[in-house]
C-alpha cells in the first residue's frame, strides 16, 4: 500500500505538469488597431488560418457597433474587424476579445499620433484591451508590469521541459542549504542569459538551445540512476554548478519565447523585469508543491529516502523524464536540419 502511495504521489507533479511533447510557445499574436480617416476603426488579428477559429468576435463599447461581417472578414493571415462608434474612442473605453489565445501584442494607431504597442495578456478567457493604456506617451507601468509577470508565470507552469528539469533537480538536492543554493543558481543562470539575450547581446537559433535543454533533463536523469547504483556523478557532488551551467541555456529558452511575441523596442525592459519577475514566482510555486508532496510522504505516509517504496517510486518517475526527455532530443535534434 505504502509503495503504491509513493508511486503516485511521486509521479503527481509530473500529471500536473502534463502538456505537448514539444518546446512551450506563448501563444502570442500580433494585432492592430487603427482609427482611419473616415472614422472607422480596423481591428486585426494576424494569424495564419489553422488559429482563424480562435479569433472571435470582439465586445465593443455599446455605442460602437460592427460594420460588414461581426464574425470578422478572413483573409490568408489575418482577420479583420471593421466597426464605427457613435463618438471617438477615448481613455476609459475598453473592447474585450474573446480570442482563444493566450495574448496579443497589439498595436494602436491613433489618426494623427505615433502607434503605440502594448502586451495584452489573457485574464480567464478573455483579453481586456484597456484604451487608457495605450495613449501616446502614457507608460502604463502598473498595467504592463501585470501583464509581463503573469506572462512569466504561466510560461513556467505550461513549460513542461523547464519543469521536469526542476523536478529532477529536486530529486538530487531536497532540502538545506545546497537545495537553496542550487535553487538560487538556477534562478540567476537564466536570469544572465535571459537578459543578454532580450538585450540582443546573445543571438542564439532556438533549435539547438531547445535540443540542449532537453539533453539537460537526460543528463540529469542518468546522474541520478547512476547514483541509486553507487556511483554518484558531479551533480550530486556540485549540483550548484550543474544548475547553473544548464540555467544558462534555460535562460536562452525562456528568451526566444519573450523575443517571438516582437517586443516593441520601449517595452524591452519592462517586459525582461517582469517576464524573469513571473518566471520566478511560478518557478517557486512548483518547488514548493513538489516540496509539499515529499514531506507529505516523509512525515504522513512515513516513507523515507531510502525506503523501498520511495526508490520504487523515484525510478518509475526518473526514469519517465528520461524517456520523454530522450524524445524531445531526437524530435529537436532533427528538428535543427529541417
Amino acid at each position: 500500500m505504502k509503495r503504491a502511495a509513493a508511486i503516485m504521489l511521486l509521479t503527481l507533479p509530473l500529471l500536473i505538469a502534463g502538456g505537448s511533447a514539444r518546446a512551450h510557445t506563448l501563444g502570442v499574436d500580433p494585432a492592430d488597431l487603427t482609427e482611419m480617416v473616415d472614422g472607422s476603426y480596423h481591428l486585426v488579428s494576424r494569424v495564419p488560418p489553422r488559429l482563424q477559429p480562435a479569433i472571435r468576435t470582439p465586445v465593443l463599447p455599446e455605442r460602437c457597433e460592427f460594420q460588414g461581417n461581426p464574425r470578422g472578414a478572413r483573409g490568408v493571415y489575418e482577420v479583420r474587424f471593421v466597426f464605427v462608434c457613435e463618438s471617438a474612442l477615448v481613455a476609459g473605453d475598453e473592447i474585450v476579445l474573446p480570442w482563444q489565445r493566450e495574448g496579443a501584442m497589439l498595436t494602436v494607431n491613433w489618426k494623427g499620433q505615433d502607434p503605440v504597442t502594448r502586451f495584452i495578456g489573457k485574464e480567464g478567457s478573455e483579453m481586456r484591451v484597456d484604451l487608457e493604456y495605450f495613449l501616446a506617451g502614457s507608460g502604463g507601468f502598473r498595467a504592463g508590469a501585470k501583464r509581463y509577470t503573469m506572462l512569466g508565470v504561466e510560461h513556467i507552469l505550461e513549460g513542461l521541459d523547464h519543469l521536469l528539469f526542476v523536478l529532477a533537480l529536486l530529486f538530487v538536492v531536497q532540502t538545506g542549504w545546497k537545495l537553496v543554493q542550487t535553487i538560487t543558481a538556477f534562478t540567476i543562470a537564466h536570469s544572465i542569459t535571459l537578459g543578454l539575450a532580450t538585450l540582443g547581446y546573445i543571438n542564439t537559433p532556438s533549435a539547438p538551445v531547445e535540443a540542449a535543454i532537453a539533453l539537460s533533463i537526460v543528463f540529469l536523469c542518468v546522474e541520478i540512476i547512476h547514483k541509486r547504483r553507487g556511483r554518484p556523478g558531479i551533480t550530486f557532488t556540485y549540483p550548484w554548478v550543474v544548475a547553473f551551467a544548464f540555467g544558462l541555456l534555460h535562460g536562452l529558452g525562456f528568451a526566444g519565447a519573450l523575443a517571438d511575441i516582437g517586443l516593441p523596442p520601449p517595452e524591452v525592459p519592462l517586459a525582461l523585469l517582469f517576464f524573469n519577475v513571473g518566471v520566478e514566482i511560478g518557478q517557486l510555486i512548483f518547488v514548493f508543491a513538489v516540496l509539499a508532496v515529499l514531506a507529505a510522504l516523509r512525515y504522513g505516509a512515513r516513507i523515507t529516502r531510502d525506503s523501498v517504496a520511495y526508490v520504487a517510486g523515484e525510478r518509475i518517475v526518473v526514469y519517465g523524464i528520461g524517456v520523454l526527455a530522450s524524445y524531445w532530443l531526437i524530435e529537436r535534434s532533427l528538428g535543427i536540419f529541417v
